[in-house]
């Protein structure tokens, strides 16, 4: 029969059921149970020791031989699911391993298509069909290699000198930094290889060491202005206290920054090589082969900026694209629909939930997820709850007082009494059932009615006793003698003569400190309702900080909750705040680098504004997709902000520094702000689609075929709206912003002379803007 003595587990009490047998509750008898849960507790040690090594050891012949009974179970027409300590630890790494492949494949799509755009910059149809032999001059395939490279060195220093210093690498740091700096790093090595691709047209005759000193003059500032904001923003993750994001941060900062100065160094220098190869009509990769059909005059670029050969999207940008963007009524439009977005993302925020479920996190073919699914299925009792008690002077009356909760002066806001009548409200405080108070079941092991428990010399203990055993506490046990009998009944088994004794129920639960005299810790343990969600677990957990809190509060004493899943889950008791702090914070900072960099307040605030619209519109995106906001997600927002500053830092040091000889032409249909923003789309906005928006969409666009579901939902979705708004906002909002609210420009240093100038002397008049273009009534 269930209810006789042998039937009671080895600590002789017995066992809720609702804690092993799940699936009854539609019948209420327990002999119709669908499942059945086992439970292996092995003791904790410390880190590096023997045996933690022993204990890591049984737990893998372990996990061998569940897989065996497994397959057993399975032809007896049962299933088996379960789950051990670092399960979920493997399960992740599988994940990451198997988007290994999909992340390689990522980065072989960028480095392909710089490969081949950066090429195009000096190869057209028309002289391919005319001369074949010059793509194999022109290509820029080994320059494109060169890029990849100092990407990888940039990741490879960060790594190294950050982890000689004791940094950990986190599975964020390992799959996202590399797409980062490569994303980040390859839109400077467009603006560098267009502009000094135009210095070659104007200057062809200048040493190639001086084309290189102007191009970098003209697009050095723009990669100071986006490396410095993008580091900044980065660097701030620094001060969080959440490991993750902390790491992340150091990492990101450190390569965005070591990749931005090999860019202006070892780049330039292979661009120079580079330039040296193609004036001698050698072959790309293979220069020791020299081409001497290739045409030479194609050496310096000049016919790809012929105006037969003028690119497309710069075309469409300098005739069609710019001068409708900036006409009247479209910038009513444009700013009505924008901030009309902001607010829809502006609204949608507070819906984004917190969280992240295990179940995405791990492959879908994983062997916990049937676990995960039976635990929520069939089982109506949550996890075990621990309140711990820090030096806690309990062989004091007061502080006896202050935990105890069936004696008659314990204090009515006591541990114990608390927990009980919270326990009656478990939908508003996520308790249930009642709480293993060691220090009452103690006292009453004291009892001496209790003639089977505490036996001293042949008598039970409080025989006699004077003052005698009482529900008063007054006459109970203090100072040495506590120590004395708590140590007693910490050593006394539970069996059916005594069902009070503390070993089996209560030996791991009070530290005794006989040196002291008293007891530095101790816990009260008692159960979660059953968690079914995220938003559940992250209600549990902060349930019992309120209830930790209120007690330390009301008794000063110091009280903390624990149980196994808080570790997870604490990074959500702060982590709206701390979004709010850390991306405020980095606006600040931009706010503050770009006016300084740019010269004009008011266009760092334009910057500024376009990064916050740009960075709501992704959190609000966040709501719709089902995007938690987690601490992969929180890294994710802080590269929105420093990838959202790169889309805009070019366009806005071009609208800063406009070309004299661009204005020129421009004031026959643009004056003022509008002529400069109209510059600022000529000269670097097919740089900003071709470089940043595409390079970023097709690496992006590769992760949608990942088998990892966190990879789809935390990777791929951000990162789509990222570019998507980042672009739409740079690439529309910003100019039509600044033509309105952009500061006043200065006199490019370098314009003397530089791309705009003199190409009508030299018949390049495809890259200015025609004198029959002024066909607006409204300026």
């Amino acid at each position: 029969s269930p209810g006789k003595v042998e039937c009671l587990p080895d600590f002789q009490q017995p066992v809720d059921k609702r804690i092993i047998l799940g699936g009854w509750e539609d019948s209420g008898n327990v002999l119709d149970s669908q499942a059945l849960v086992v439970t292996w507790v092995v003791n904790n040690y410390p880190q590096g020791s023997e045996g933690e090594t022993r204990a890591m050891m049984w737990e893998a012949t372990f996990q061998h031989f569940l897989r065996s009974v497994q397959q057993k179970a399975k032809e007896k027409g049962l299933r088996l699911s379960y789950s051990t300590e670092i399960s979920l630890e493997e399960e992740l790494n599988k994940s990451t391993n198997t988007d290994a492949k999909i992340v390689v494949i990522s980065y072989i799509v960028m480095f392909l298509y710089v490969s081949i755009a950066l090429g195009s910059a000096t190869l057209s149809v028309r002289s391919l069909l005319n001369n074949p032999a010059s793509a194999l001059v022109q290509s820029k395939f080994s320059l494109g290699v060169s890029g990849i490279v100092i990407v990888l060195m940039s990741v490879s220093a960060s790594v190294g000198l950050f982890s000689a210093a004791g940094v950990k690498v986190t599975l964020i740091i390992a799959e996202v930094i590399p797409f980062l700096v490569l994303a980040v790093g390859v839109d400077n090595i467009f603006l560098i290889v267009h502009e000094f691709e135009r210095v070659n047209i104007v200057h062809p005759d200048e040493e190639i060491d001086t084309r290189i000193a102007k191009a970098l003059g003209r697009m050095g500032p723009s990669i100071l202005l986006s490396a410095s904001t993008e580091t900044v923003a980065f660097a701030l993750g620094i001060f969080v206290g959440m490991p993750a994001v902390r790491n992340f941060a150091i990492y990101a900062a450190g390569a965005v920054l070591i990749n931005a100065l090999l860019q202006v160094t070892m780049f330039v220098s292979v661009l120079a090589l580079n330039q040296k190869r193609v004036e001698s009509n050698r072959a790309d990769c293979f220069p020791f082969i020299k081409v001497k059909r290739a045409n030479g005059a194609n050496a310096h670029g000049g016919s790809a900026y012929g105006v037969e050969d003028e690119g497309l999207i710069q075309r469409f940008i300098r005739k069609t694209y710019a001068p409708a963007l900036l006409g009247r009524k479209m910038k009513v439009a444009i700013l009505v629909g924008f901030i009309g977005l902001f607010a829809a993302g502006l609204s949608l925020t507070p819906e984004v939930a917190l969280g992240l479920d295990q179940r995405i996190a791990i492959p879908a073919d994983s062997y916990l997820i049937p676990y995960f699914d039976d635990l929520y299925d069939y089982f109506d009792t949550g996890p075990p709850v621990y309140f711990v008690t820090r030096d806690v002077n309990v062989t004091a009356r007061k502080h006896q007082q202050e935990l105890c909760g069936r004696f008659t002066t314990c204090n009515t806001f006591s541990m114990a009494n608390v927990l009980e009548q919270e326990s009656k409200r478990s939908d508003v405080s996520y308790i249930s059932g009642s709480t293993a108070s060691w220090i009452d079941d103690f006292f009453y092991y004291l009892n001496p009615t209790n003639d089977a428990c505490c036996i001293s010399n042949g008598k039970t203990c409080f025989e006699g006793r004077d003052p005698p055993w009482s529900v008063s506490l007054y006459g109970m046990p203090e100072g040495e003698e506590f120590i004395h009998y708590v140590k007693k009944w910490l050593d006394t088994p539970t069996d059916e003569n005594c069902l009070l004794g503390g070993k089996a129920p209560y030996s791991n639960a009070v530290v005794v400190d006989t040196n002291r005299t008293t007891i530095p810790a101790s816990h009260f343990r008692t159960s979660h309702t059953p968690l079914r969600s995220q938003e559940d677990f992250i209600s549990a957990y902060a349930s019992a900080r309120r209830i930790a809190n209120d007690i330390s509060r009301e008794q000063q004493i110091s009280v903390f909750p624990y149980s196994k899943f808080y570790i997870f889950f604490d990074q959500y008791a702060n982590i709206v705040n701390l979004t709010g702090n850390l991306l405020g914070a980095a606006l600040v900072l931009i706010l503050f680098i770009t006016s300084l960099l740019l010269g004009s307040l008011a266009t760092g605030a334009v910057v500024m504004i376009t990064v916050v619209m740009t960075v709501t519109d992704i959190i609000g995106t966040m709501a719709l997709v089902g995007v938690s906001l987690n601490a992969v997600s929180l890294v994710n927002l802080v590269i929105c902000v420093g990838i959202s500053v790169e889309f805009c830092a070019h366009i806005a040091r071009a609208f800063m520094f406009p070309s004299r000889s661009v204005l020129e032409k421009a004031k026959h249909q643009f004056r003022g702000r509008d002529a400069r923003a109209w510059a600022a789309l000529v000269n670097v906005g097919g740089s900003v689609f071709s470089g940043i928006t595409i390079t970023k969409l097709l690496g992006v666009c590769v992760l949608a075929f990942t088998r990892s579901k966190i990879f789809e939902v935390y990777y791929f979705r951000v990162w789509l709206a990222l570019v998507a708004f980042a672009a739409t906002h740079a690439l529309i909002f910003l100019p039509v912003a600044l033509s309105l609210l952009g500061g006043e420009g200065y006199v490019d240093p370098e314009s003397e002379g530089g791309v705009e100038d003199d190409l009508a002397a030299r018949r390049y008049r495809a890259l200015i803007p025609d004198d029959d273009d002024d066909d607006s009534d409204e300026y």
